[in-house]
């Protein structure tokens, strides 16, 4: 790509199928699809994209915004040959597939936003202030340490082999994890009351994000709304049957 190297993450599935591209929440990867994958590829052709800055993707350049973000996802698009894709993201991931389809609305099949991240002004100033910091490397592995007490501290249910796989993304991230976490706090999204496609809200009860389902539901009110009990973060990985039926569902009666 023009700003380097794109990595994702894909299967075996029929060409005739219509493409989905999935966005991951920051400062993780594809790598938390994985397990989904397979169990789209009947009524898909499943992309999970690396953001630039994250997993086997090439930095994005210095202070890219949503803007950047988003027309990169239908860079990527090209390159697949994809005129038309539905898109699905997670947290970071969510801002930025609504912020493609927003810009490419015509070539937007289908909208899936999990744990989409409905932050007030004054949180996104908050977050902008004093949120994760960089954390550059110690002689000590101190850093190290740091980033396996951030991980525990926001999952205390995490088991080691999830926990692992979020220290991978934050490792291979570099020290200055939060680039794209930035752009979101720096982003003022004006949102149209109306989605020119369709779209699927989902929350779940365990997710980290939940308590702004509500106000997501309000920003979107055409949208499909969908409460996944129990579900965390990391439903995709945990639960992949599960979710790709959530998703399955919707894109039968849309897509």
């Amino acid at each position: 790509m023009p700003w380097g190297q794109v990595h994702f993450r894909t299967v075996e599935a029929p060409a005739n199928l219509p493409v989905l591209l999935l966005l991951h929440q920051s400062p993780l990867s594809s790598e938390t699809y994985e397990r989904l994958l397979p169990h789209l590829a009947s009524w898909c052709r499943p992309v999970a994209l690396d953001t630039p800055g994250y997993g086997g993707s090439s930095p994005a350049p210095q202070n890219w915004e949503i803007a950047d973000y988003a027309a990169a996802v239908w860079t990527c698009a090209d390159a697949l040959g994809a005129k038309k894709v539905m898109l699905a993201g997670r947290a970071t991931g969510s801002v930025f597939a609504l912020e493609a389809a927003l810009a490419k609305p015509e070539r937007t099949l289908a909208l899936v936003l999990y744990g989409y991240p409905a932050y007030s002004a004054e949180e996104r100033a908050q977050r902008r202030a004093n949120h994760a910091p960089p954390n550059p490397p110690r002689d000590d592995g101190g850093h190290l340490q740091v980033l396996w007490n951030r991980i525990k501290g926001e999952y205390p249910w995490m088991d080691a082999r999830l926990a692992m796989l979020s220290i991978r993304g934050y490792v291979i991230a570099g020290e200055d994890f939060a680039s794209s976490y930035r752009a979101v706090w720096r982003h003022d999204p004006a949102v149209p009351r109306r989605l020119p496609m369709p779209t699927l809200l989902l929350g779940g009860t365990k997710d980290r994000l939940f308590f702004m389902f509500e106000r997501a539901k309000q920003l979107f009110p055409d949208a499909e709304a969908r409460v996944l009990e129990g579900a965390t973060d990391f439903v995709m990985y945990q639960e992949p049957e599960r979710f790709a039926a959530a998703i399955a569902e919707f894109a039968r009666r849309h897509v």
